[in-house]
């Protein structure tokens, strides 16, 4: 009998040893490794490898298909649902398992965030704003009337000497010191035709038989200085002035009853002084359109006398104005 209890007692050993064989282990597979699926809109969701291929994943909740990379709990701080939380102090024992070589996991790159093209800088290339440039302008040029007496005859006779509207054309080197301040060199000619000379009462039309025609001619050269107001886009206004001389160079033809026809000239240098305002739009790196407004004035035209008479005859020149509208270019180099 005693026996009999044995035999028993080593089936049931062997019956427990097998049932404890058969039951599942609750270690995770190191060849099923967590993957973290991240999705446009910035949603994260933790899964097993396996389940990755069980169904499409369009991602129509989250703005479109994700992007699978390898799962790092000590990086990414994600903890899947039902996993234990992992502390800082709890080291690991066991490294995360890496993705096979067959799998098309990648790992996130730290400059991801770094990849989308950056936004286009406000600010454009205007070229040097220091340094050596050249200006180039043309435009059209209004002479004031011009007035003076004629003291040859005893007596004081006024007179006056009206012109059409003329040309003017100007260059100058300059230096920008600043972006905001240059000093220049100018030069311009000026041309403008008699219209009409009114000596007292009488007026007279250029053209006319006793009237022939006429002009002045002015080639100032000034040393200027300009002053650029600073902007953060392509246009810019300035303002500025000048000093310097003008050659000055009058004619006009005249017919009278006892002498004949006769040519006046009046010419010499005269002191001057310009002012300028305006703006300018940059078109290229280097390269200004312009356009300004000028005023050149002569404060003491005194007329020279020549062995053909002047256009005063022995008088003086009131004050002289030249105004110009003008555009140009300007180089910056």
């Amino acid at each position: 009998m005693y026996k009999y209890v044995n035999y028993i007692t080593v089936i049931l050993a062997l019956l427990s040893s097998a049932v404890a064989l058969a039951e599942p282990s609750v270690t995770p597979s190191t060849n099923d490794p967590m993957v973290m699926k991240i999705y446009p809109d910035g949603t994260k969701v933790v899964v097993r490898w396996s389940e990755i291929g069980k169904a499409v994943d369009n991602g129509e909740k989250h703005g479109g298909a994700p992007r699978i990379i390898a799962y790092e709990p000590g990086k990414d701080g994600i903890v899947p649902i039902g996993q234990p939380a992992a502390t800082a102090s709890a080291p690991t024992s066991t490294p995360t398992p890496m993705p096979s070589a067959s799998s098309v996991v990648t790992t996130e790159s730290s400059n991801a965030a770094n990849t989308a093209p950056s936004p286009m800088s406000d600010t454009d290339d205007y070229g040097p704003m220091e340094g050596f440039g050249f200006r180039s302008n043309v435009g059209v040029a209004f002479q004031q009337t011009q007035t003076g007496k004629d003291i040859s005859q005893g007596r004081p006779q006024y007179q006056s000497v009206t012109f059409q509207p003329g040309i003017r054309f100007d260059i100058e080197p300059f230096y920008n010191v600043t972006d905001w301040f240059s000093v220049g060199v100018e030069s311009a000619f000026i041309y403008n035709q008699v219209h009409s000379f009114q000596s007292g009462n009488n007026t007279t039309y250029s053209g006319s038989p006793t009237l022939g025609s006429g002009a002045l001619y002015q080639v100032p050269i000034l040393a200027n200085v300009r002053f650029q107001f600073p902007s953060e886009g392509p246009f810019r206004g300035f303002c500025g002035g000048g000093v310097g001389g003008v050659w000055d160079y009058s004619t006009l033809s005249v017919a009278t009853t006892e002498n004949g026809p006769q040519n006046l000239t009046n010419y010499q240098w005269n002191y001057a002084f310009q002012l300028v305002a305006g703006f300018s739009y940059n078109v290229a790196p280097g390269l200004d359109l312009e356009t300004s407004f000028k005023t050149l004035c002569t404060p003491n035209p005194v007329g020279q006398n020549n062995t053909n008479g002047s256009l005063f005859g022995d008088g003086q020149v009131n004050a002289a104005y030249s105004y110009a509208a003008e555009v140009g270019l300007v180089w910056r180099f």
